[in-house]
């Protein structure tokens, strides 16, 4: 029993000593021993008596303009760019252009010198002349089976020429069958010239590339991305089912046959970036965008919105459509395939009632906006919400100017008890 008193007793006897340390102790001692006393007291009043009021942040509904925004990434394209490839395989011979020259179409751009053998032009120029002779064949074969179509139809229509034929007639039967039969190998011999056609237009790009070449522009433009200076080696581009006997040297239609230049125009640039299905039906033609581009600093340059892609592309599931948007104020700092960020304006209203995004909460199947009234609870006042912006959505209907609402949604940072308030 003693020791259990002594137990009990010992708090007090520790603030009696207390007490008394505190009457002997100089004023710094005891301001010091105050202060920690009054903190000690702080910390178990927030950890013991903390209650259960909550903090709010709010906004206040305010009229202002509201602009709904669509935000991408996009790449410039040049509206008439052409890549100048070389027919032959070889190397530059001359040069008559250097990067940044405007060119006429039909202007000489480049000779090229052939590295192929002289086996390997013979071999290539016989394959042409095969391929000629099959496509002639092929010509002369058609105009025979048309001949007969011709014939056999004829025959058909004469001896079954009656308002009323007899189908179930042997005659009938063979005659029609003849007929019908003659205009399928026409019909098939129309394929075999077109394959013989391809073959015989490889079999030249085949020979073309054994040959020394001069290649004028092809359009209008200026020149960029030239390649090497005279003596570069140049591969021929050639369609990858070119038949030959040419080494693989001298066709490799596996390579990946680099342009020898581009031919552009630097008026025609525009921007290509890819937009979600659920954004795509916000974008109109003719809207306007902003365009930054993080190679041209401190410069901003307008877009006017002049193409939206019908169909969409499948990238793993994810749906987007092409967009166009032409530069309206292009200038020289701007080159192709740079990486552009736009921000199109799709939707504006002005001198509306808005709100915070934030504010914005689900209730009841639809919008509301939370207040806390003078009882410290919350209300839910639902509201219609218009236009949404960057920051602040269009409040149509619900609520007045000038209420405070909460930011957040309370029923998920709070611990309340039952539901919203209505």
């Amino acid at each position: 029993m003693g020791k259990v008193n002594n137990i009990l007793l010992f708090p007090f006897r520790k603030l009696n000593d207390f007490k008394k340390w505190f009457i002997r102790a100089n004023w710094f001692k005891k301001i010091l021993a105050i202060i920690g006393i009054l903190i000690l007291l702080f910390i178990i009043k927030s950890i013991f008596f903390r209650g259960n009021k909550n903090q709010y942040l709010f906004d206040t509904v305010a009229r202002g303009n509201i602009s709904q925004i669509v935000t991408e990434t996009g790449n410039v394209i040049a509206g008439s760019e052409t890549d100048v490839y070389s027919p032959t395989t070889g190397s530059l011979s001359k040069i008559y252009v250097k990067d940044g020259d405007n060119v006429n179409a039909g202007d000489k751009l480049f000779d090229v010198r052939s590295t192929a053998t002289a086996q390997e032009q013979a071999a290539a120029y016989a394959n042409y002349l095969s391929a000629q002779s099959n496509l002639l064949a092929a010509q002369a074969q058609l105009n025979t089976l048309q001949n007969q179509m011709f014939i056999a139809n004829q025959t058909f229509v004469n001896d079954a020429g009656t308002a009323n034929p007899d189908t179930s007639d042997p005659k009938y039967i063979e005659e029609n069958s003849a007929w019908l039969a003659a205009e399928s190998n026409y019909k098939n011999q129309q394929a075999v010239i077109a394959q013989d056609q391809a073959a015989l237009n490889s079999a030249s790009l085949a020979y073309q590339a054994t040959q020394n070449s001069t290649v004028t522009a092809p359009i209008t433009g200026i020149i960029s991305n030239l390649i090497g200076l005279v003596g570069a080696k140049v591969i021929a581009q050639q369609n990858s089912a070119t038949s030959s006997n040419l080494s693989t040297s001298t066709t490799p239609s596996t390579v990946n046959v680099t342009p020898v230049m581009v031919i552009g125009n630097n008026n025609g640039f525009a921007i290509e970036t890819a937009v979600s299905e659920v954004d795509v039906d916000k974008i109109k033609l003719n809207q306007k965008a902003n365009l930054i581009f993080s190679a041209i600093p401190n410069k901003t340059y307008t877009g006017t919105v002049n193409q939206i892609d019908s169909y969409g592309t499948n990238n793993a599931g994810v749906i987007n459509y092409n967009v166009f948007v032409i530069i309206d104020n292009p200038d020289n700092n701007i080159k192709p395939n740079m990486t552009a960020n736009l921000t199109i304006t799709t939707a504006e209203s002005k001198n509306v009632l808005t709100v915070a995004n934030s504010a914005i909460v689900p209730y009841q199947n639809g919008k509301a906006l939370q207040v806390l009234e003078t009882n410290k609870k919350i209300k839910f006042i639902p509201v219609i919400i218009g236009l949404h912006g960057f920051t602040r959505s269009e409040v149509i209907k619900g609520i007045n100017a000038g209420t405070k609402v909460i930011l957040g949604n309370t029923t998920l940072t709070n611990n309340q008890t039952g539901g919203p308030a209505q």
